[in-house]
């Protein structure tokens, strides 16, 4: 248990070096390590797509109606505010309804992979506890192509445990 603490308290710093704290401009959104969280409006639905206008004349941004049935968007409407929680590199990693503290059931854990299913269906991280397996964020996914078997990594999990980001470790 004491390895598995140290793991997550590690990972939690790789992820969140600076705890939650407002951007330069609260209209920004919020800074959550190297992730921000913004928060828009559902401007239109269309077969399910969820499209979400952010502030300062952001690009839309879609949610796909697998992510919105899993975050609990299934019976969003047009107007709706939304949070969006973007990676560094522009993804959308996680979306949530307001209300509460935002991504508050994010998981961070490290270990080695295992198995990287090739169609980014799943992953299998092998930490001190043991072999672990997760479903892998479509979104996610295409991160999965750079890392290959018995790499040192870090995932962050969504709050039904699906790998939503993945960094290697140094």
């Amino acid at each position: 248990m004491r390895w598995k603490t140290c793991i997550v308290v590690g990972a939690i710093g790789l992820f969140c070096p600076m705890g939650l704290s407002w951007a330069e401009d609260p209209s920004d959104g919020l800074t959550l390590g190297a992730h921000v969280a913004l928060s828009g409006q559902i401007a239109k639905i269309e077969s399910g797509l969820l499209f979400v206008k952010l502030p300062n004349g952001m690009q839309l941004r879609t949610i796909s109606p697998n992510k919105a049935d899993r975050v609990g968007l299934h019976d969003a409407r047009i107007g709706d505010e939304v949070w969006l929680l973007i990676d560094s590199g522009n993804v959308l990693l996680d979306a949530s309804r307001p209300g509460g503290v935002l991504f508050e059931n994010h998981k961070v854990l490290a270990g080695r992979i295992q198995y990287a299913d090739p169609f980014w269906g799943e992953i299998q991280i092998s930490t001190p506890e043991g072999f672990e397996r997760y479903e892998v964020d479509s979104l996610a996914g295409s991160k999965l192509s750079v890392f290959q078997e018995g790499m040192p990594v870090t995932i962050e999990l969504d709050a039904d445990n699906v790998m939503i980001d993945i960094h290697q470790n140094r």
